[in-house]
């Protein structure tokens, strides 16, 4: 797996549920503009063997107690806003910058090193 797919699912394993609803508002504010774009990457990714196991890594964490503990409501809207993000790192390389702010801005409002251009850089 990915080094930036491994970091992201840790990360989100420690977010906190400040962090989930952050990621849920921003998700639903950048409403219906990605659904074109996801779409798209999704299809690219189904028969991906790291995105099927983070995905499933995404819906496991997300049965943790910081994520249980915001309303369902935005529990949906956070999952969405990783598995964007989870699309966006791993069509990093196949994205355009503007297609790649689009699908992990939503998160990178709880994990701002999505957008800070070295997923290295740790906060």
């Amino acid at each position: 797996m990915k080094r930036d797919v491994k970091r992201l699912l840790e990360e989100l394993r420690l977010l906190g549920p400040s962090g989930v609803e952050r990621a849920a508002e921003a998700w639903r504010a950048a409403g219906d503009q990605e659904d074109r774009l996801r779409t798209t990457a999704e299809k690219k990714e189904q028969d991906d063997s790291d995105w099927r196991e983070a995905e499933s890594e995404i819906f496991e964490l997300a049965r943790g107690e910081s994520w249980l503990s915001v309303p369902e409501t935005d529990r949906g809207s956070a999952i969405a806003a990783a598995q964007d993000a989870l699309l966006a790192v791993l069509e990093r390389d196949t994205l355009s910058r503007s297609d790649y702010r689009r699908l992990a801005s939503p998160m990178a409002a709880a994990l701002p090193w999505l957008l800070s251009g070295e997923a290295e850089d740790r906060y």
